[in-house]
């Protein structure tokens, strides 16, 4: 277990619930406080799970060089002037391990009192001045300044939209040794302030794609990634998303004293729904 819990000044489940996907930012730059503390917490999760190399980088523009470009996507962004981003080594794993590292800083920036929104779908205009080697990848970025004290028209439809703060119930999400059973709270015993934690974790287009079945008789869980969007899957940003719900199931389970470390030991569980994929495990211990 990584312990990254002794990083954060304020209590994390209230971190967790406080953060939202900020799309509307003021016209202007991180304090440099503010700046610094965000950049030393980065030095601290410099490998990913799978013993990735990660360096981090923070670029900054004036509000010119960014305004005719169309940051994400959704190109709902206003005045974006700072991104945070990690360079990580290749992996068959490296976009789990992007999103779980990255999440750490997120809820850190959160805890600064930094707005944050992850963009998987980025102009590459915004990394240009790194290097990227074949054997290395910037798989997303996220945007990071102080949120605007009122959101523009445009985001407040956009949100309504894809229930930007809606999260899936636990019936929709958690089981029980198989995917037919589904797992009471009161079943997940001291991993249920973990698991809640969880469900309010951000992912692609609020799409939620992770499923974890509980074992019976042990507190081991099973992480599954349920394809719910095809152009996220083939990016890769699914992947990302489990690597983030990784990161806030680990951190409740510290805030709960609980111990233990993720492993890839594929359970066969029978039968297994439709776009359904293992990914990795948490077992106790």
């Amino acid at each position: 277990m990584a312990d990254y819990l002794k990083y954060f000044n304020k209590p994390i489940d209230v971190t967790i619930r406080k953060r939202i996907s900020c799309r509307t930012f003021a016209d202007r730059l991180i304090d440099e406080k503010d700046k610094e503390e965000l950049l030393t917490f980065c030095q601290i999760i410099n490998t990913g799970l799978r013993d990735e190399k990660v360096t981090y980088h923070l670029a900054e523009f004036g509000i010119e060089a960014l305004r005719d470009r169309k940051i994400s996507a959704y190109g709902l962004i206003r005045n974006a002037r700072s991104f945070v981003f990690g360079i990580i080594d290749k992996s068959d794993s490296h976009n789990v391990s992007y999103g779980y590292a990255m999440e750490h800083l997120v809820l850190k920036a959160t805890e600064l009192g930094i707005g944050t929104c992850w963009a998987g779908y980025f102009d590459p205009y915004v990394t240009q001045d790194v290097q990227v080697h074949e054997n290395q990848a910037i798989p997303a970025v996220v945007i990071v300044g102080y949120a605007a004290e009122t959101k523009t028209i445009r985001e407040k439809v956009a949100r309504l939209a894809i229930g930007a703060s809606r999260r899936h119930n636990w019936q929709k999400i958690f089981f029980h040794g198989r995917f037919d059973k589904t797992l009471a709270s009161e079943a997940a015993g001291p991993y249920s302030e973990a698991l809640e934690l969880l469900r309010f974790a951000p992912s692609s287009g609020n799409t939620q794609p992770w499923r974890i079945v509980k074992e019976k008789n042990h507190n081991t869980f099973h992480f599954y990634k349920k394809v719910i969007n095809p152009g996220y899957e083939k990016k890769k940003l699914h992947d990302m998303d489990i690597g983030i719900a990784m990161c806030h199931f680990e951190l409740g389970a510290e805030k709960n004293g609980l111990k233990g470390h993720w492993v890839r030991e594929d359970p066969r569980i029978t039968p297994l729904p439709d776009r359904m994929h293992y990914m990795i495990s948490w077992m106790q211990g």
